[in-house]
């Protein structure tokens, strides 16, 4: 079987070599010169396709149609993800992306409910992605009303470092700082609730960091979970971010009170929050029904010899387990076969169609390379 990943950069070549060891010949495309560079470290007998930045003459869509991929799997930036995805429903490919931002999430999710022929599945990261994932197996393994969900993800330095905010960038800019300045969908006793992106702030203990940390609302980790739980009957859900203490505070205040501009914070965060190879993912998932409770907590450490981050791990380990599942055609049949009728898969796939036993095998095997 063969797989597509657009965009080499840090992620998109996490996912090349996930879809590899998945079994899958791998195509690889990116107007980043370095692109082909991180695609060939991590498939040696892949496909390349450098296209021109303003993807001329169609090159990336020439290529599929060349290719013929059982799924193309985008991990390009938001700006540059609707327009590819819409390309792929109209010409019937599967198709996968990280997501992260809200609108644009939206934009594909109702196109495909439209016009795919194909199974099509966004926000499929680490937050959205793997979170929700867990989210909705604790749903599921909660045999009484739930009423409510709880989602946290941290990124964050192995030990607080760059003071005061504590913190180092291991993932896009764009995507850390969207989801600081945009408004957050929370679901309080039953209503859908927009609150400001960065407030909630509360302390956190997670079972196996000595520490306590912090933990505040952030934009797109939710993903559609939020409206899912609420069609189901449960009353509280939200998706907040962990970090070490201090940071919410300090970041609060260049925000709120200095008024800084996206193009400030990107060079804050660029020249005081660099990155020194040594981080962790914390996940924390908590479901309550009654008095029965679900939790599950993990912690992704970044591989001793550099070869990947926990945030590459994290991030491009689940979106490649879910691509594999989608490429292999389980989404394409039906979802419930009884004796007088049975129901179909949506296209525009959502956390609880996911068969938490596949995924969980791919996801594994990956991370116990």
């Amino acid at each position: 079987m063969k797989a597509a990943v657009l965009g080499i950069g840090r992620m998109g070549s996490a996912i090349s070599w996930a879809m590899e060891k998945l079994d899958f010949d791998v195509v690889g495309a990116d107007s980043w010169e370095k692109g082909e560079d991180n695609f060939k470290k991590q498939v040696p007998n892949g496909v390349f396709y450098l296209t021109d930045e303003n993807n001329g003459d169609k090159q990336i869509e020439t290529a599929l149609l060349f290719e013929k991929p059982d799924i193309v799997i985008s991990s390009l930036p938001y700006h540059q993800t609707e327009m590819i995805a819409y390309w792929c429903i109209d010409n019937g490919f599967r198709y996968c992306d990280l997501g992260g931002r809200v609108d644009v999430s939206k934009n594909i999710n109702k196109y495909a409910s439209e016009k795919a022929g194909k199974p099509v599945f966004t926000d499929l990261g680490l937050a959205p992605g793997w979170i929700n994932i867990l989210a909705e197996q604790g749903y599921k393994e909660i045999h009484h009303k739930v009423e409510d969900v709880e989602m946290m993800v941290g990124g964050i330095p192995g030990i607080p470092m760059n003071p005061p905010l504590n913190y180092s960038v291991t993932w896009s800019m764009d995507g850390l700082v969207n989801e600081y300045l945009d408004d957050c969908e929370v679901l309080v006793d039953g209503e859908i609730r927009t609150v400001a992106g960065m407030s909630g702030l509360e302390t956190v203990h997670l079972d196996h960091i000595n520490e306590d940390m912090e933990a505040f609302f952030t934009s797109g980790g939710a993903s559609h979970t939020i409206l899912s739980m609420q069609e189901r009957g449960v009353k509280n859900c939200f998706y907040k971010t962990i970090r070490w203490p201090g940071h919410g505070e300090a970041i609060n205040f260049l925000i709120r009170e200095c008024k800084l501009s996206e193009e400030c914070l990107f060079q804050i965060f660029k020249n005081g929050c660099k990155h020194d190879g040594n981080d962790v993912v914390l996940m924390r998932a908590l479901v309550k029904g009654g008095s029965t409770s679900w939790k599950e907590e993990k912690i992704i450490a970044g591989d001793f010899d550099g070869t990947f981050s926990a945030m590459q791990k994290a991030t491009a380990f689940p979106i490649s387990s879910v691509a594999a599942i989608m490429a292999e055609g389980f989404f394409d049949g039906d979802k419930d076969q009884r004796r007088d009728y049975h129901t179909q898969y949506p296209k525009n796939l959502s956390y609880s169609d996911i068969p938490f036993d596949n995924f969980n095998k791919n996801l594994t095997s990956l991370l116990e390379r």
